[in-house]
């Protein structure tokens, strides 16, 4: 290895890392779940908001992120790797911010022609304009369709992790851990 610490991500990158992580878990489970709540229930409209709340709070952190990373070089990777593993670990976390990013405009810029628009925890958004259930369409069938490839891309990005650790046996999994890795 060539200094451990160099080859770690900040811990800036850390934190922004398991934030959105946790937060992207949450936005998934509950969009699961608030799917089937019977339309025209309180608890329906409840849970709508909390996940557009917490999707516009996740898309704050992962533009601190974007910004992050642009500023700041990553960790290389082990020289052991292979070209193929190098090329695959690159586009899938080029393909996880495009997602990270299109899934929370999207769901935030269909809600804004819907009746019901945006209310970020209580605090009611402008809308974009009136309702429009083409507009509305579009944007939330991008958002529909994107929530399955994050979810895949996910699971690849997780099951790389894991291959790192459990198979591999580098450093690349404790790269992303808290604390001294």
């Amino acid at each position: 290895m060539h200094g451990f610490a160099s080859e770690r991500y900040t811990g800036t990158a850390i934190l922004l890392h398991w934030v959105i992580a946790l937060l992207v878990f949450a936005l998934i489970g509950l969009g699961w779940y608030m799917i089937d709540i019977p339309k025209g229930t309180p608890e329906r409209s409840y849970f709508y908001n909390l996940h557009k709340s917490i999707g516009l709070t996740t898309l704050f952190f992962i533009l601190v992120r974007v910004a992050w990373r642009l500023t700041h070089v990553p960790p290389r990777l082990p020289r052991s790797l292979k070209r193929w593993e190098v090329a695959a670990a690159t586009w899938s976390h080029r393909l996880l911010y495009a997602c990270l990013l299109i899934m929370p405009l999207s769901g935030y810029i269909a809600s804004n022609f819907t009746k019901f628009g945006v209310k970020y925890f209580g605090i009611e958004l402008p809308p974009w304009g009136p309702e429009d259930k083409t507009l509305y369409g579009i944007f939330n069938n991008i958002h529909v369709i994107t929530s399955y490839l994050l979810v895949a891309l996910i699971g690849l990005h997780v099951g790389g992790a894991f291959k790192h650790l459990l198979v591999d046996r580098d450093a690349v999994f404790r790269r992303m851990l808290p604390g001294r890795g």
